[in-house]
């Protein structure tokens, strides 16, 4: 008899190396990258966290998706389970697009049209015939299938939808409907397709759809009817929201308002660990592998904006060299940094150096299991004359003989760390500390089981490799939450149909909360933009069509009735301009108004003041298309002698030079500046329930979209563009969990997302130079 509520869980496929070269990938079938493996295996061990079983997975028939959900299958102890593998649920195909970066894209196509095609919901982008290698009726995987039912070439969202919903309802949900525990690994337009569906999005909403990360697996509760092919959505939520300690309350732990932050992690993988020996006290070396893992973990500290204020190791090499490396990629460069013997793992006695099949020849795989598997048990030790102990290693030269171990079992591990714990790193914890420690699996283990006031034995092994494991702190240093810093990422978006339903796992009492609104336009048109050059920070100044455009979208403002608390723009004139008359159109005129360089446009570096023409004459196509279709590579700076450069302009001249452009930015290097004004001016007005306008320029709002929507740079194209005239609402909700906005809904006021997206494109079919 099947169950009448049912939970399917989703994940999301790591990484591949596609991704990792910015590439169109569509129906490519590339491989996970090392981060994509690591993140696979981070969902793994949160299914693992969970307890959860697994009667039958469904994926799709490309690798990335695959090996995504074997990895994560076998870290959970799920490596036996069947799966389905099916092209139905493959990624989008994206055409012509499929195989080229994003700069390749936007030199064959141009920017107007690879943006009309990753930002619309039924738009076809240009498909390649059935000659083109590209095309699904050349790929030996697919020579089962019906040439007429595979994609003809390229796929919108849409078409999407319509191969993935019924492979749902004829092969999934009949499982589902048996009682059986499901999986689905699959991608990004794919889940995203299905989802549309399951929670019935309208056609314009459905690109805005929340996508997890690949480390977060998604639950997904459904009501199944007694009858038919469908289920009825109930909620979803993250498998890894942060969990909170019951014994602790939450206000009396923050009656101060401060807090502490400690990032646990577990060393990269050593030397010995890729040969598979039970590494103990032995000093091994990262592998490869291993700075990779240590170089991922610190941009992910990178990107949360973690500044660590003291660092804690072992002083086993592995552990050092990955801190090291963490801090070197987080930007957190003369940490004072604390190495501790008492931070070791558990010593392994006789088993260190060996494999476990050399271990179980020697002692026996009974005894060998016994040792390792009981908390109160060590292992056989080595005595002092024994190069393994540590009596003989100038490590520890300093440390009383009879203080060091032969061999340990777990208790013994924690009777040294907690203690450690206690006298040398609590002091520290004096309110806003960001701590961050490096160690082993046990030694972690020991310390986190005195945390939450459990045995050590008992705690999930859920320490990674490239993803801090954060416990937070309260004024007097009791644990009150911890959560995997990979999850961090924007809380999941819903559609207002379910909102009301949403809950979080285990956090019954838990929800979204709707707060303030931020209403989006970008600058009316300039003199630049009519002569369509390159306008960057030049300051230039609004035609007759630019003034009428801004006044039209503050009569639109204003027969919706918008009254804003606060407008943010721009120091540049056609913002101001275009922000002054909006306001004084929607009866809003007396609103305050702050100006700020950080929101200002991307600086173009040496195109600024060109045409395209001109820039392509005097830079060559491939050069200029490769700048503006770029994430992260910065356009040929102008020097400080240069009128152009930032430092020669009195607006600027109360400003660090060390925070203007150098001359010049990428995308990456606007999300950099817009993202900490984001957080420190707007996004608190926001959390006050306050209604904001934001004028500003078509790629400081796109570098702002990417943060608040998490939008890889791969996905920039996906952004939608913002129009002059048509405003653009976004309403927000604060996550009582983890105190972050996230949009609950999203339009253009007056317009269609189609009319909107049209008013936002220029003459020539692109977006707003």
């Amino acid at each position: 008899m099947s169950k009448s509520i049912a939970s399917v869980v989703f994940v999301r496929h790591g990484e591949s190396q596609g991704n990792a070269k910015n590439v169109y990938t569509g129906w490519d079938d590339t491989p996970l990258s090392i981060k994509g493996e690591q993140e696979a295996e981070e969902a793994g061990l949160c299914l693992k966290a969970k307890g959860l079983k697994f009667d039958i997975v469904f994926t799709s028939a490309l690798q990335r998706a695959t090996k995504t959900a074997e990895l994560a299958l076998k870290v959970s102890g799920n490596s036996s389970v069947p799966v389905d593998k099916s092209w139905k649920l493959n990624a989008r195909h994206s055409g012509g697009l499929q195989g080229l970066t994003q700069a390749d894209a936007v030199e064959q196509y141009g920017e107007g049209k690879v943006t009309t095609w990753r930002s619309s919901y039924d738009i076809l982008p240009a498909c390649v015939d059935r000659s083109d290698p590209r095309h699904p009726v050349n790929d030996p995987k697919y020579a089962d299938v019906d040439p007429d039912l595979l994609p003809p070439g390229g796929e919108s969202l849409a078409c999407t939808v319509r191969r993935v919903v019924p492979h749902w309802k004829e092969k999934i949900v009949p499982h589902i409907r048996a009682g059986e525990s499901v999986m689905v690994a699959a991608h990004k337009n794919s889940l995203r397709a299905l989802w549309k569906y399951l929670e019935n999005v309208p056609d314009e909403d459905a690109l805005d759809i929340k996508m997890m990360p690949a480390s977060a697996p998604l639950v997904m509760e459904f009501q199944i009817p007694p009858v038919g092919d469908d289920l009825i959505f109930l909620r979803k939520y993250s498998l890894n929201a942060p969990t909170f300690n019951p014994k602790v309350r939450i206000d009396a732990a923050l009656s101060n308002g401060a807090t502490n932050k400690v990032f646990f992690l577990r060393h990269s993988e050593s030397l010995g660990n890729a040969k598979g020996l039970y590494g103990g006290w032995e000093d091994a070396a990262l592998s490869l592998k291993g700075e990779q893992q240590s170089v991922q973990a610190g941009l992910l500290l990178k990107q949360q904006g973690v500044t660590v204020n003291h660092v804690f190791t072992s002083v086993l090499q592995r552990a050092v060299r990955t801190a090291a490396l963490v801090c070197s990629a987080s930007d957190n460069v003369d940490v004072p940094t604390t190495r501790a013997w008492q931070l070791n793992p558990s010593h392994s006695g006789v088993l260190q150096g060996l494999t476990e099949k050399e271990a179980y020849e020697m002692y026996g795989e009974e005894k060998v299991k016994h040792w390792r598997g009981s908390d109160d048990v060590k292992p056989e030790c080595v005595d002092n004359t024994d190069p393994r102990h540590p009596a003989n290693d100038k490590l520890y030269s300093e440390v009383p003989v009879e203080e060091l171990p032969g061999g340990e079992s777990l208790q013994m591990t924690a009777a040294r760390v907690i203690p450690y714990w206690t006298k040398c790193i609590v002091p520290l914890l004096t309110g806003e500390q960001n701590i961050l420690v490096v160690a082993h699996r046990d030694s972690l283990r020991a310390l986190f089981g005195h945390l939450e006031g459990v045995e050590a034995g008992t705690v999930f092994d859920g320490t990674s490799q490239t993803a801090p494991l954060v416990y937070e702190f309260g004024n007097d240093a009791t644990f009150f939450k911890k959560y995997s810093l990979s999850t961090l990422s924007p809380e999941l978006g819903l559609s207002p149909k379910s909102l009301g339903l949403v809950r979080f796992h285990n956090q019954p009492g838990v929800h979204y909360e709707k707060v303030g609104e931020v209403v989006i336009l970008r600058h009316g048109e300039s003199e630049c933009n009519l002569k369509e050059q390159f306008t960057g920070w030049e300051d230039s100044g609004m035609t007759a069509k630019g003034i009428e455009q801004a006044r039209k979208a503050g009569r639109f403002l204003k027969e919706h009735g918008f009254k804003f608390d606060m407008v943010f723009t721009s120091v540049l004139s056609r913002a101001i301009e275009s922000a002054a008359l909006i306001c004084e159109e929607s009866d809003n005129k007396d609103v305050p108004m702050e100006k700020a360089w950080q929101l200002n446009a991307r600086h173009p570096g040496v195109l600024q003041g060109l045409t395209k023409k001109d820039a392509v004459s005097l830079y060559g196509k491939e050069k200029v298309n490769l700048w503006r279709g770029s994430y992260d590579v910065m356009p040929e700076t102008v020097g400080l002698d240069d009128h152009r450069h930032p430092v020669n302009n009195p607006l600027y001249s109360g400003i660090p030079k060390r925070d203007l452009p150098p001359g010049g930015e990428s995308l990456a290097r606007t999300v950099d500046r817009i993202v900490p004004y984001w957080r420190g001016s707007i996004a608190p007005q926001v959390k006050a329930g306050k209604s904001v306008l934001i004028v500003g320029h078509k790629n400081s709002l796109k570098a702002l979209f990417m943060y608040l929507e998490d939008t890889s740079e791969h996905d920039m194209f996906d952004v939608k563009p913002v129009s002059t005239t048509a405003p653009l609402v976004m309403e927000f909700g604060l996550c009582k969990f983890s105190d972050r906005l996230m949009i609950l809904r999203k339009y253009f006021v007056k317009h269609t997302t189609e009319e909107g997206l049209a008013l936002s494109q220029c003459k020539d079919g692109s977006f707003h130079k």
